[in-house]
């Protein structure tokens, strides 16, 4: 049942495969600290993180619908919801991400999904400011408040609970000068300009998720086009890293289909998992910062 508490996670990591991790059961193993020797690898050019134009805008709306395919049968599963608004934190305008994803009311007798994610990201640097989770799945509970502070290269674990009990408080993490949340990294890695990359190229990213820092990285693959109920839109491809877990495969199993244009919205997703494999469709847009130029 553990597909049903992965469905907001999919499309958090529209672009950053590691959203994939958000919850602590799902993860195997520790963060992996070697940025630098990452870095060296992964990136095309050099390891920066500074970005030259904003993809979305305030007011900008989106929603998916989330299908599970099991023994060739395709099953609506849940939905996910993104709004970006704007607002005033610590005395600076910042733009105000908040992520929804839930069960349909279909399955809530089942396995009931209710999560909420937001996070405060710096309109000049895309950097998160504040992070904040709660999720209910089927029972299992989280609740997480992260606060960032750029200049000492710290994240301050202000509090996180797992089922109702406190894990950490007040706690300190060391983290890198790229660092990114689970939500912020969606919206900082659809600012990147692929239109210089070559196929089989990759843009690192570092994620901060429960409290670790893992370093991975989206590859380019291309450009395709894909048939949506809104329209057939000219896209290009990539795949997110995937760390292993409970329900998803590691390596680059996952295919996003992005729009290619300046906006680059997720409008296409799909991942094989351990049992069958799931599929996310764009379903409705609003605010968009650019025109549409993908859309056919």
């Amino acid at each position: 049942m553990k597909l049903f508490s992965d469905l907001t996670a999919l499309f958090l990591v529209a672009f950053v495969a590691a959203s994939l991790l958000f919850s602590q059961q799902c993860l195997g193993y520790g963060g992996n600290t070697n940025f630098d020797s990452y870095a060296a690898e992964q990136a095309p050019d050099s390891y920066e993180c500074d970005i030259e134009g904003l993809a979305f805008q305030e007011g900008e709306y989106l929603e998916y619908k989330i299908y599970y395919n099991w023994k060739a049968v395709w099953i609506p599963a849940g939905t996910a919801k993104f709004k970006t608004n704007s607002t005033n934190l610590w005395g600076r305008e910042v733009f105000h991400l908040k992520t929804e994803g839930k069960s349909l009311s279909s399955y809530d007798w089942f396995f009931k999904v209710r999560d909420k994610y937001e996070t405060y990201v710096d309109k000049e640097t895309m950097k998160p400011l504040k992070f904040v989770r709660d999720v209910y799945e089927g029972g299992y509970t989280i609740k997480q408040q992260f606060t960032f502070d750029h200049n000492s290269q710290k994240v301050n674990i202000d509090f996180w609970y797992r089922k109702d009990k406190l894990q950490e408080k007040d706690k300190k993490v060391t983290v890198t000068p790229c660092v990114q949340d689970i939500v912020s990294a969606l919206y900082y890695t659809r600012c990147i300009d692929f239109s210089s990359y070559k196929v089989g190229e990759t843009a690192p990213v570092d994620l901060f998720v429960d409290g670790e820092m893992y370093p991975v990285y989206v590859r380019y693959k291309g450009k395709g086009e894909i048939k949506t109920d809104l329209g057939t839109f000219k896209c290009i491809k990539i795949s997110p890293m995937l760390i292993e877990g409970d329900v998803f495969k590691g390596g680059e199993s996952m295919t996003i289909w992005a729009t290619d244009d300046e906006n680059r919205i997720p409008v296409y997703i799909e991942s094989p998992i351990s049992v069958g494999s799931v599929r996310g469709y764009i379903t409705k847009y609003e605010g968009l910062r650019h025109r549409l130029s993908a859309k056919k």
